[in-house]
């Protein structure tokens, strides 16, 4: 199974009505993919979320894949590494590990004729996941057009078989996001579990302040509660002082990273998203290390992707879950088989390796040159 090419492509996709949260106003999604090809005409693929320029850093060292056999993923992993860690150790060369890492999961999976969760160790058949959404939309121009766009959506999402949720905050003022909680605790009961993400926003203190007014609400965890996401020793302060549970992660990369936010104490839940940290290969190291140190994980995002690890990992707790319909992140709108999910449980998609089939009607749609 020699590889004999690596094709790269970058895809922009925008969002029908744009979204404002605590740090960001988005109006598309970029995405780049990655279809890895055997000399015996087996083809892995991957989608990787992240800056068009990902695809120039992997059309730089696809030389140091081909010809390595497919299944040789910690060498190819090891060989990258070594070629660019004195130039890059974070978000654009664990990008590009991760997509080349999926792909290649996606030929042996293929080449095993079994999807990716069973070789990894078929822990479970189907995850839980829980409606991620609770945004601050452009069509809502003012306080009561949020509540009730929140109100909606989770009534909506309740509806739908779902049983956990998460919206965010920071986007709006302490009193309106409080308020905000309220009333998303209210539309789905005290049954429910409820989650809400700062997105890294927030000076400590006026988090911990935040976070005593909202425990009446019981919620699962607080994410991302502070400004810069590599400052440990504030969000160990936060966690130390709040009784709500911290979850970080999605914007770590590589297994020392996740070393350090376990050693710091500085989060419960561990957020890794596969297709930004290193691949599933590297979601694996850290999966173990979760078991390790008795840590739970929460994948970020994606679960389209995901599901094969939550199925694979009895760490996994649960999977976020956003469709196309969220108009949040949007990757389902090139896939010709999107994973429903189903009164809030997903299951792996049909098929060998991970399963997902691209749509390359829609990829020409949204083919980006930039």
């Amino acid at each position: 199974m020699k590889i004999v090419s690596v094709d790269v492509r970058n895809i922009r996709i925008p969002l029908t009505d744009p979204k404002t949260f605590a740090t960001k106003h988005i109006t598309h999604r970029d995405y780049t993919l990655i279809k890895i090809r055997t000399a015996n005409g087996i083809e892995g693929w991957a989608f990787i979320w992240g800056l068009p320029i990902i695809k120039n850093f992997i059309e730089m060292v696809k030389d140091l894949v081909i010809g390595e056999p497919a299944y040789g993923r910690v060498r190819i992993f090891d060989k990258i590494f070594k070629a660019m860690d004195r130039w890059d150790r974070s978000g654009i060369l664990f990008r590009a590990l991760s997509g080349i890492d999926i792909a290649l999961w996606d030929i042996i999976g293929k080449s095993a004729n079994m999807p990716i969760h069973k070789l990894m160790g078929g822990f479970r058949d189907e995850c839980e996941s829980y409606w991620s959404g609770g945004y601050y939309p452009s069509s809502c121009k003012s306080k009561a057009d949020l509540f009730t766009y929140l109100e909606k959506e989770m009534g909506q999402a309740y509806d739908r078989g779902f049983r956990a949720f998460k919206i965010k905050i920071g986007g709006a003022s302490v009193a309106d996001d409080l308020e905000r909680i309220a009333v998303a605790r209210k539309t789905v009961g005290y049954d429910c579990q409820l989650m809400v993400d700062a997105n890294a926003f927030y000076d400590p203190e006026t988090i911990i302040a935040m976070a005593r007014k909202f425990e009446q609400y019981e919620l699962t965890w607080v994410e991302e509660p502070v400004r810069q996401l590599d400052d440990l020793p504030n969000l160990a302060y936060v966690a130390e002082r709040i009784t709500t549970p911290v979850a970080t992660g999605e914007n770590h990369f590589g297994r020392w990273q996740f070393r350090e936010l376990m050693e710091h104490k500085v989060c419960r839940i561990i957020q890794a998203d596969a297709t930004v940290m290193g691949g599933f290969t590297e979601f694996l190291n850290v999966a173990g290390m979760c078991a390790t140190y008795g840590m739970k994980m929460a994948p970020h995002c994606f679960h389209d992707m995901q599901i094969q690890l939550a199925c694979a990992r009895p760490e996994i707790i649960i999977l976020e879950y956003m469709d196309a319909d969220q108009d949040v992140i949007n990757v389902q709108k090139i896939l010709e088989n999107p994973v429903p999910a189903v009164n809030g449980m997903v299951r792996p998609p049909e098929g060998p390796g991970h399963g997902l089939l691209l749509d390359e009607k829609a990829v020409q749609k949204y083919l980006y040159q930039g």
